[in-house]
């Protein structure tokens, strides 16, 4: 699967997502090391990343620009329901369609499968992210204290296949490529 802009970002950038592979490892710790080593949260743990890579990455996206790496969404699926853990989009890269181009080869891929419900996993104060959780028909149904360090409060909010039916015009699926 490839999904790539008719629109050329602001700078000319050509965006192409597609799933990871093995060989994106080292794609995604660059990012993490671009994007989250200023943060308090600090980077994902290398063994997060390589399960992504090995095991889910049918699951999980790639967005490049060219040759460059600009962002990712990381999922994890167990029995019918997959959850979205990370959308991480370079800084220099938000403005532009990457964000839009990971979420829609997400959603297309749930709703390809036999998907029952899809959980993104959010902070509170997160409102970009909360928004386009809400567009796709999510709601918060937990608040989780302490999730991965006190005071650390997350947000699953989900998504069930019913309500993510009205977004399949905008998100059919796209063509299937090699990886």
């Amino acid at each position: 699967m490839t999904i790539e802009t008719l629109a050329p970002h602001p700078e000319g950038a050509r965006y192409a997502v597609r799933p990871l592979s093995s060989s994106d490892y080292v794609h995604l710790r660059r990012l993490e090391a671009e994007i989250w080593s200023g943060d308090g949260a600090g980077e994902l743990c290398p063994h997060y990343l390589r399960l992504c890579t090995e095991l889910y990455g049918d699951w999980c996206f790639l967005a490049m620009d060219g040759d460059r790496p600009v962002g990712y969404v990381l999922n994890f699926v167990k029995g019918t329901t997959v959850y979205c853990a990370t959308l991480a989009v370079h800084p220099d890269y938000q403005k532009g369609r990457a964000n839009y181009l990971l979420i829609r080869a997400m959603v297309s891929k749930l709703l390809q499968e036999k998907v029952d419900e899809c959980r993104f996993l959010v902070e509170p104060g997160n409102e970009d992210a909360r928004s386009v959780h809400q567009a796709l028909g999510a709601r918060v149904v937990a608040q989780v204290p302490d999730y991965s360090a006190p005071g650390a409060t997350r947000l699953w909010s989900a998504i069930t296949r019913q309500a993510l039916e009205p977004v399949r015009p905008r998100h059919t699926p796209p063509q299937l490529g090699p990886r």
